[in-house]
């Protein structure tokens, strides 16, 4: 059998090499990396805002047609500090096509509605964000939606807080995340 691999040793290695390369996991970009939601705050700038550094990042994805939308749930010991973190990203590198740019329109820049009906409390912008950010919420729950570039941040936080202090520990976190991010157009 010439030109076959005969040696025990050299047989192993490369059933070894083989299985390393299938298990391995793939590498990620660095704008991949800067887009994940789990990546944007540190253990250290959660216990900064929160009091708590998170024990567990837990992420998901919600699926959507015209955007990804990633999330990670930055769990704390106490559960009612934990921190949301979401991204809307672009699917396309199309920039005039972009998803969550039509979708920041639709949900703070609508269309003036004549139609009576029951009026919600409008978001309230927080200046010194992204190009916009836009408080959504009421005294209990709410988030903090930021828009940079092609791409859109959620973050909410947990605790036993008013509505001011939830905004303005939501914006000491949005601070952080944003520099951590990567709002270019996705690379093919």
């Amino acid at each position: 059998m010439r030109g076959s691999i005969q040696s025990g040793p050299a047989r192993a290695a490369l059933v070894i090499f083989g299985m390393l390369l299938v298990l391995a996991p793939a590498k990620r970009t660095d704008a991949q990396r800067q887009r994940d939601p789990c990546g944007l705050l540190s253990d250290a700038e959660v216990r900064a805002i929160q009091g708590h550094a998170p024990v567990q990042k837990i992420p998901s994805e919600q699926p959507s047609s015209s955007f990804r939308f990633t999330q990670c749930f930055y769990r704390t010991p106490e559960l009612t500090n934990s921190v949301s973190v979401a991204l809307g990203i672009p699917l396309d590198t199309d920039e005039k096509r972009s998803g969550p740019r039509q979708y920041w329109q639709a949900q703070f820049h609508p269309p003036v509605s004549t139609k009576p009906g029951k009026k919600k409390e409008p978001p309230k912008p927080v200046a010194g964000l992204g190009e916009q950010a836009f408080w959504v919420g009421d005294p209990m729950t709410g988030a903090l939606y930021v828009l940079k570039g092609e791409v859109f941040l959620r973050l909410s936080v947990g605790g036993p807080l008013d509505q001011a202090q939830k905004i303005k520990r939501s914006r000491a976190l949005a601070v952080y995340a944003l520099k951590h991010l990567d709002t270019s157009s996705p690379r093919k």
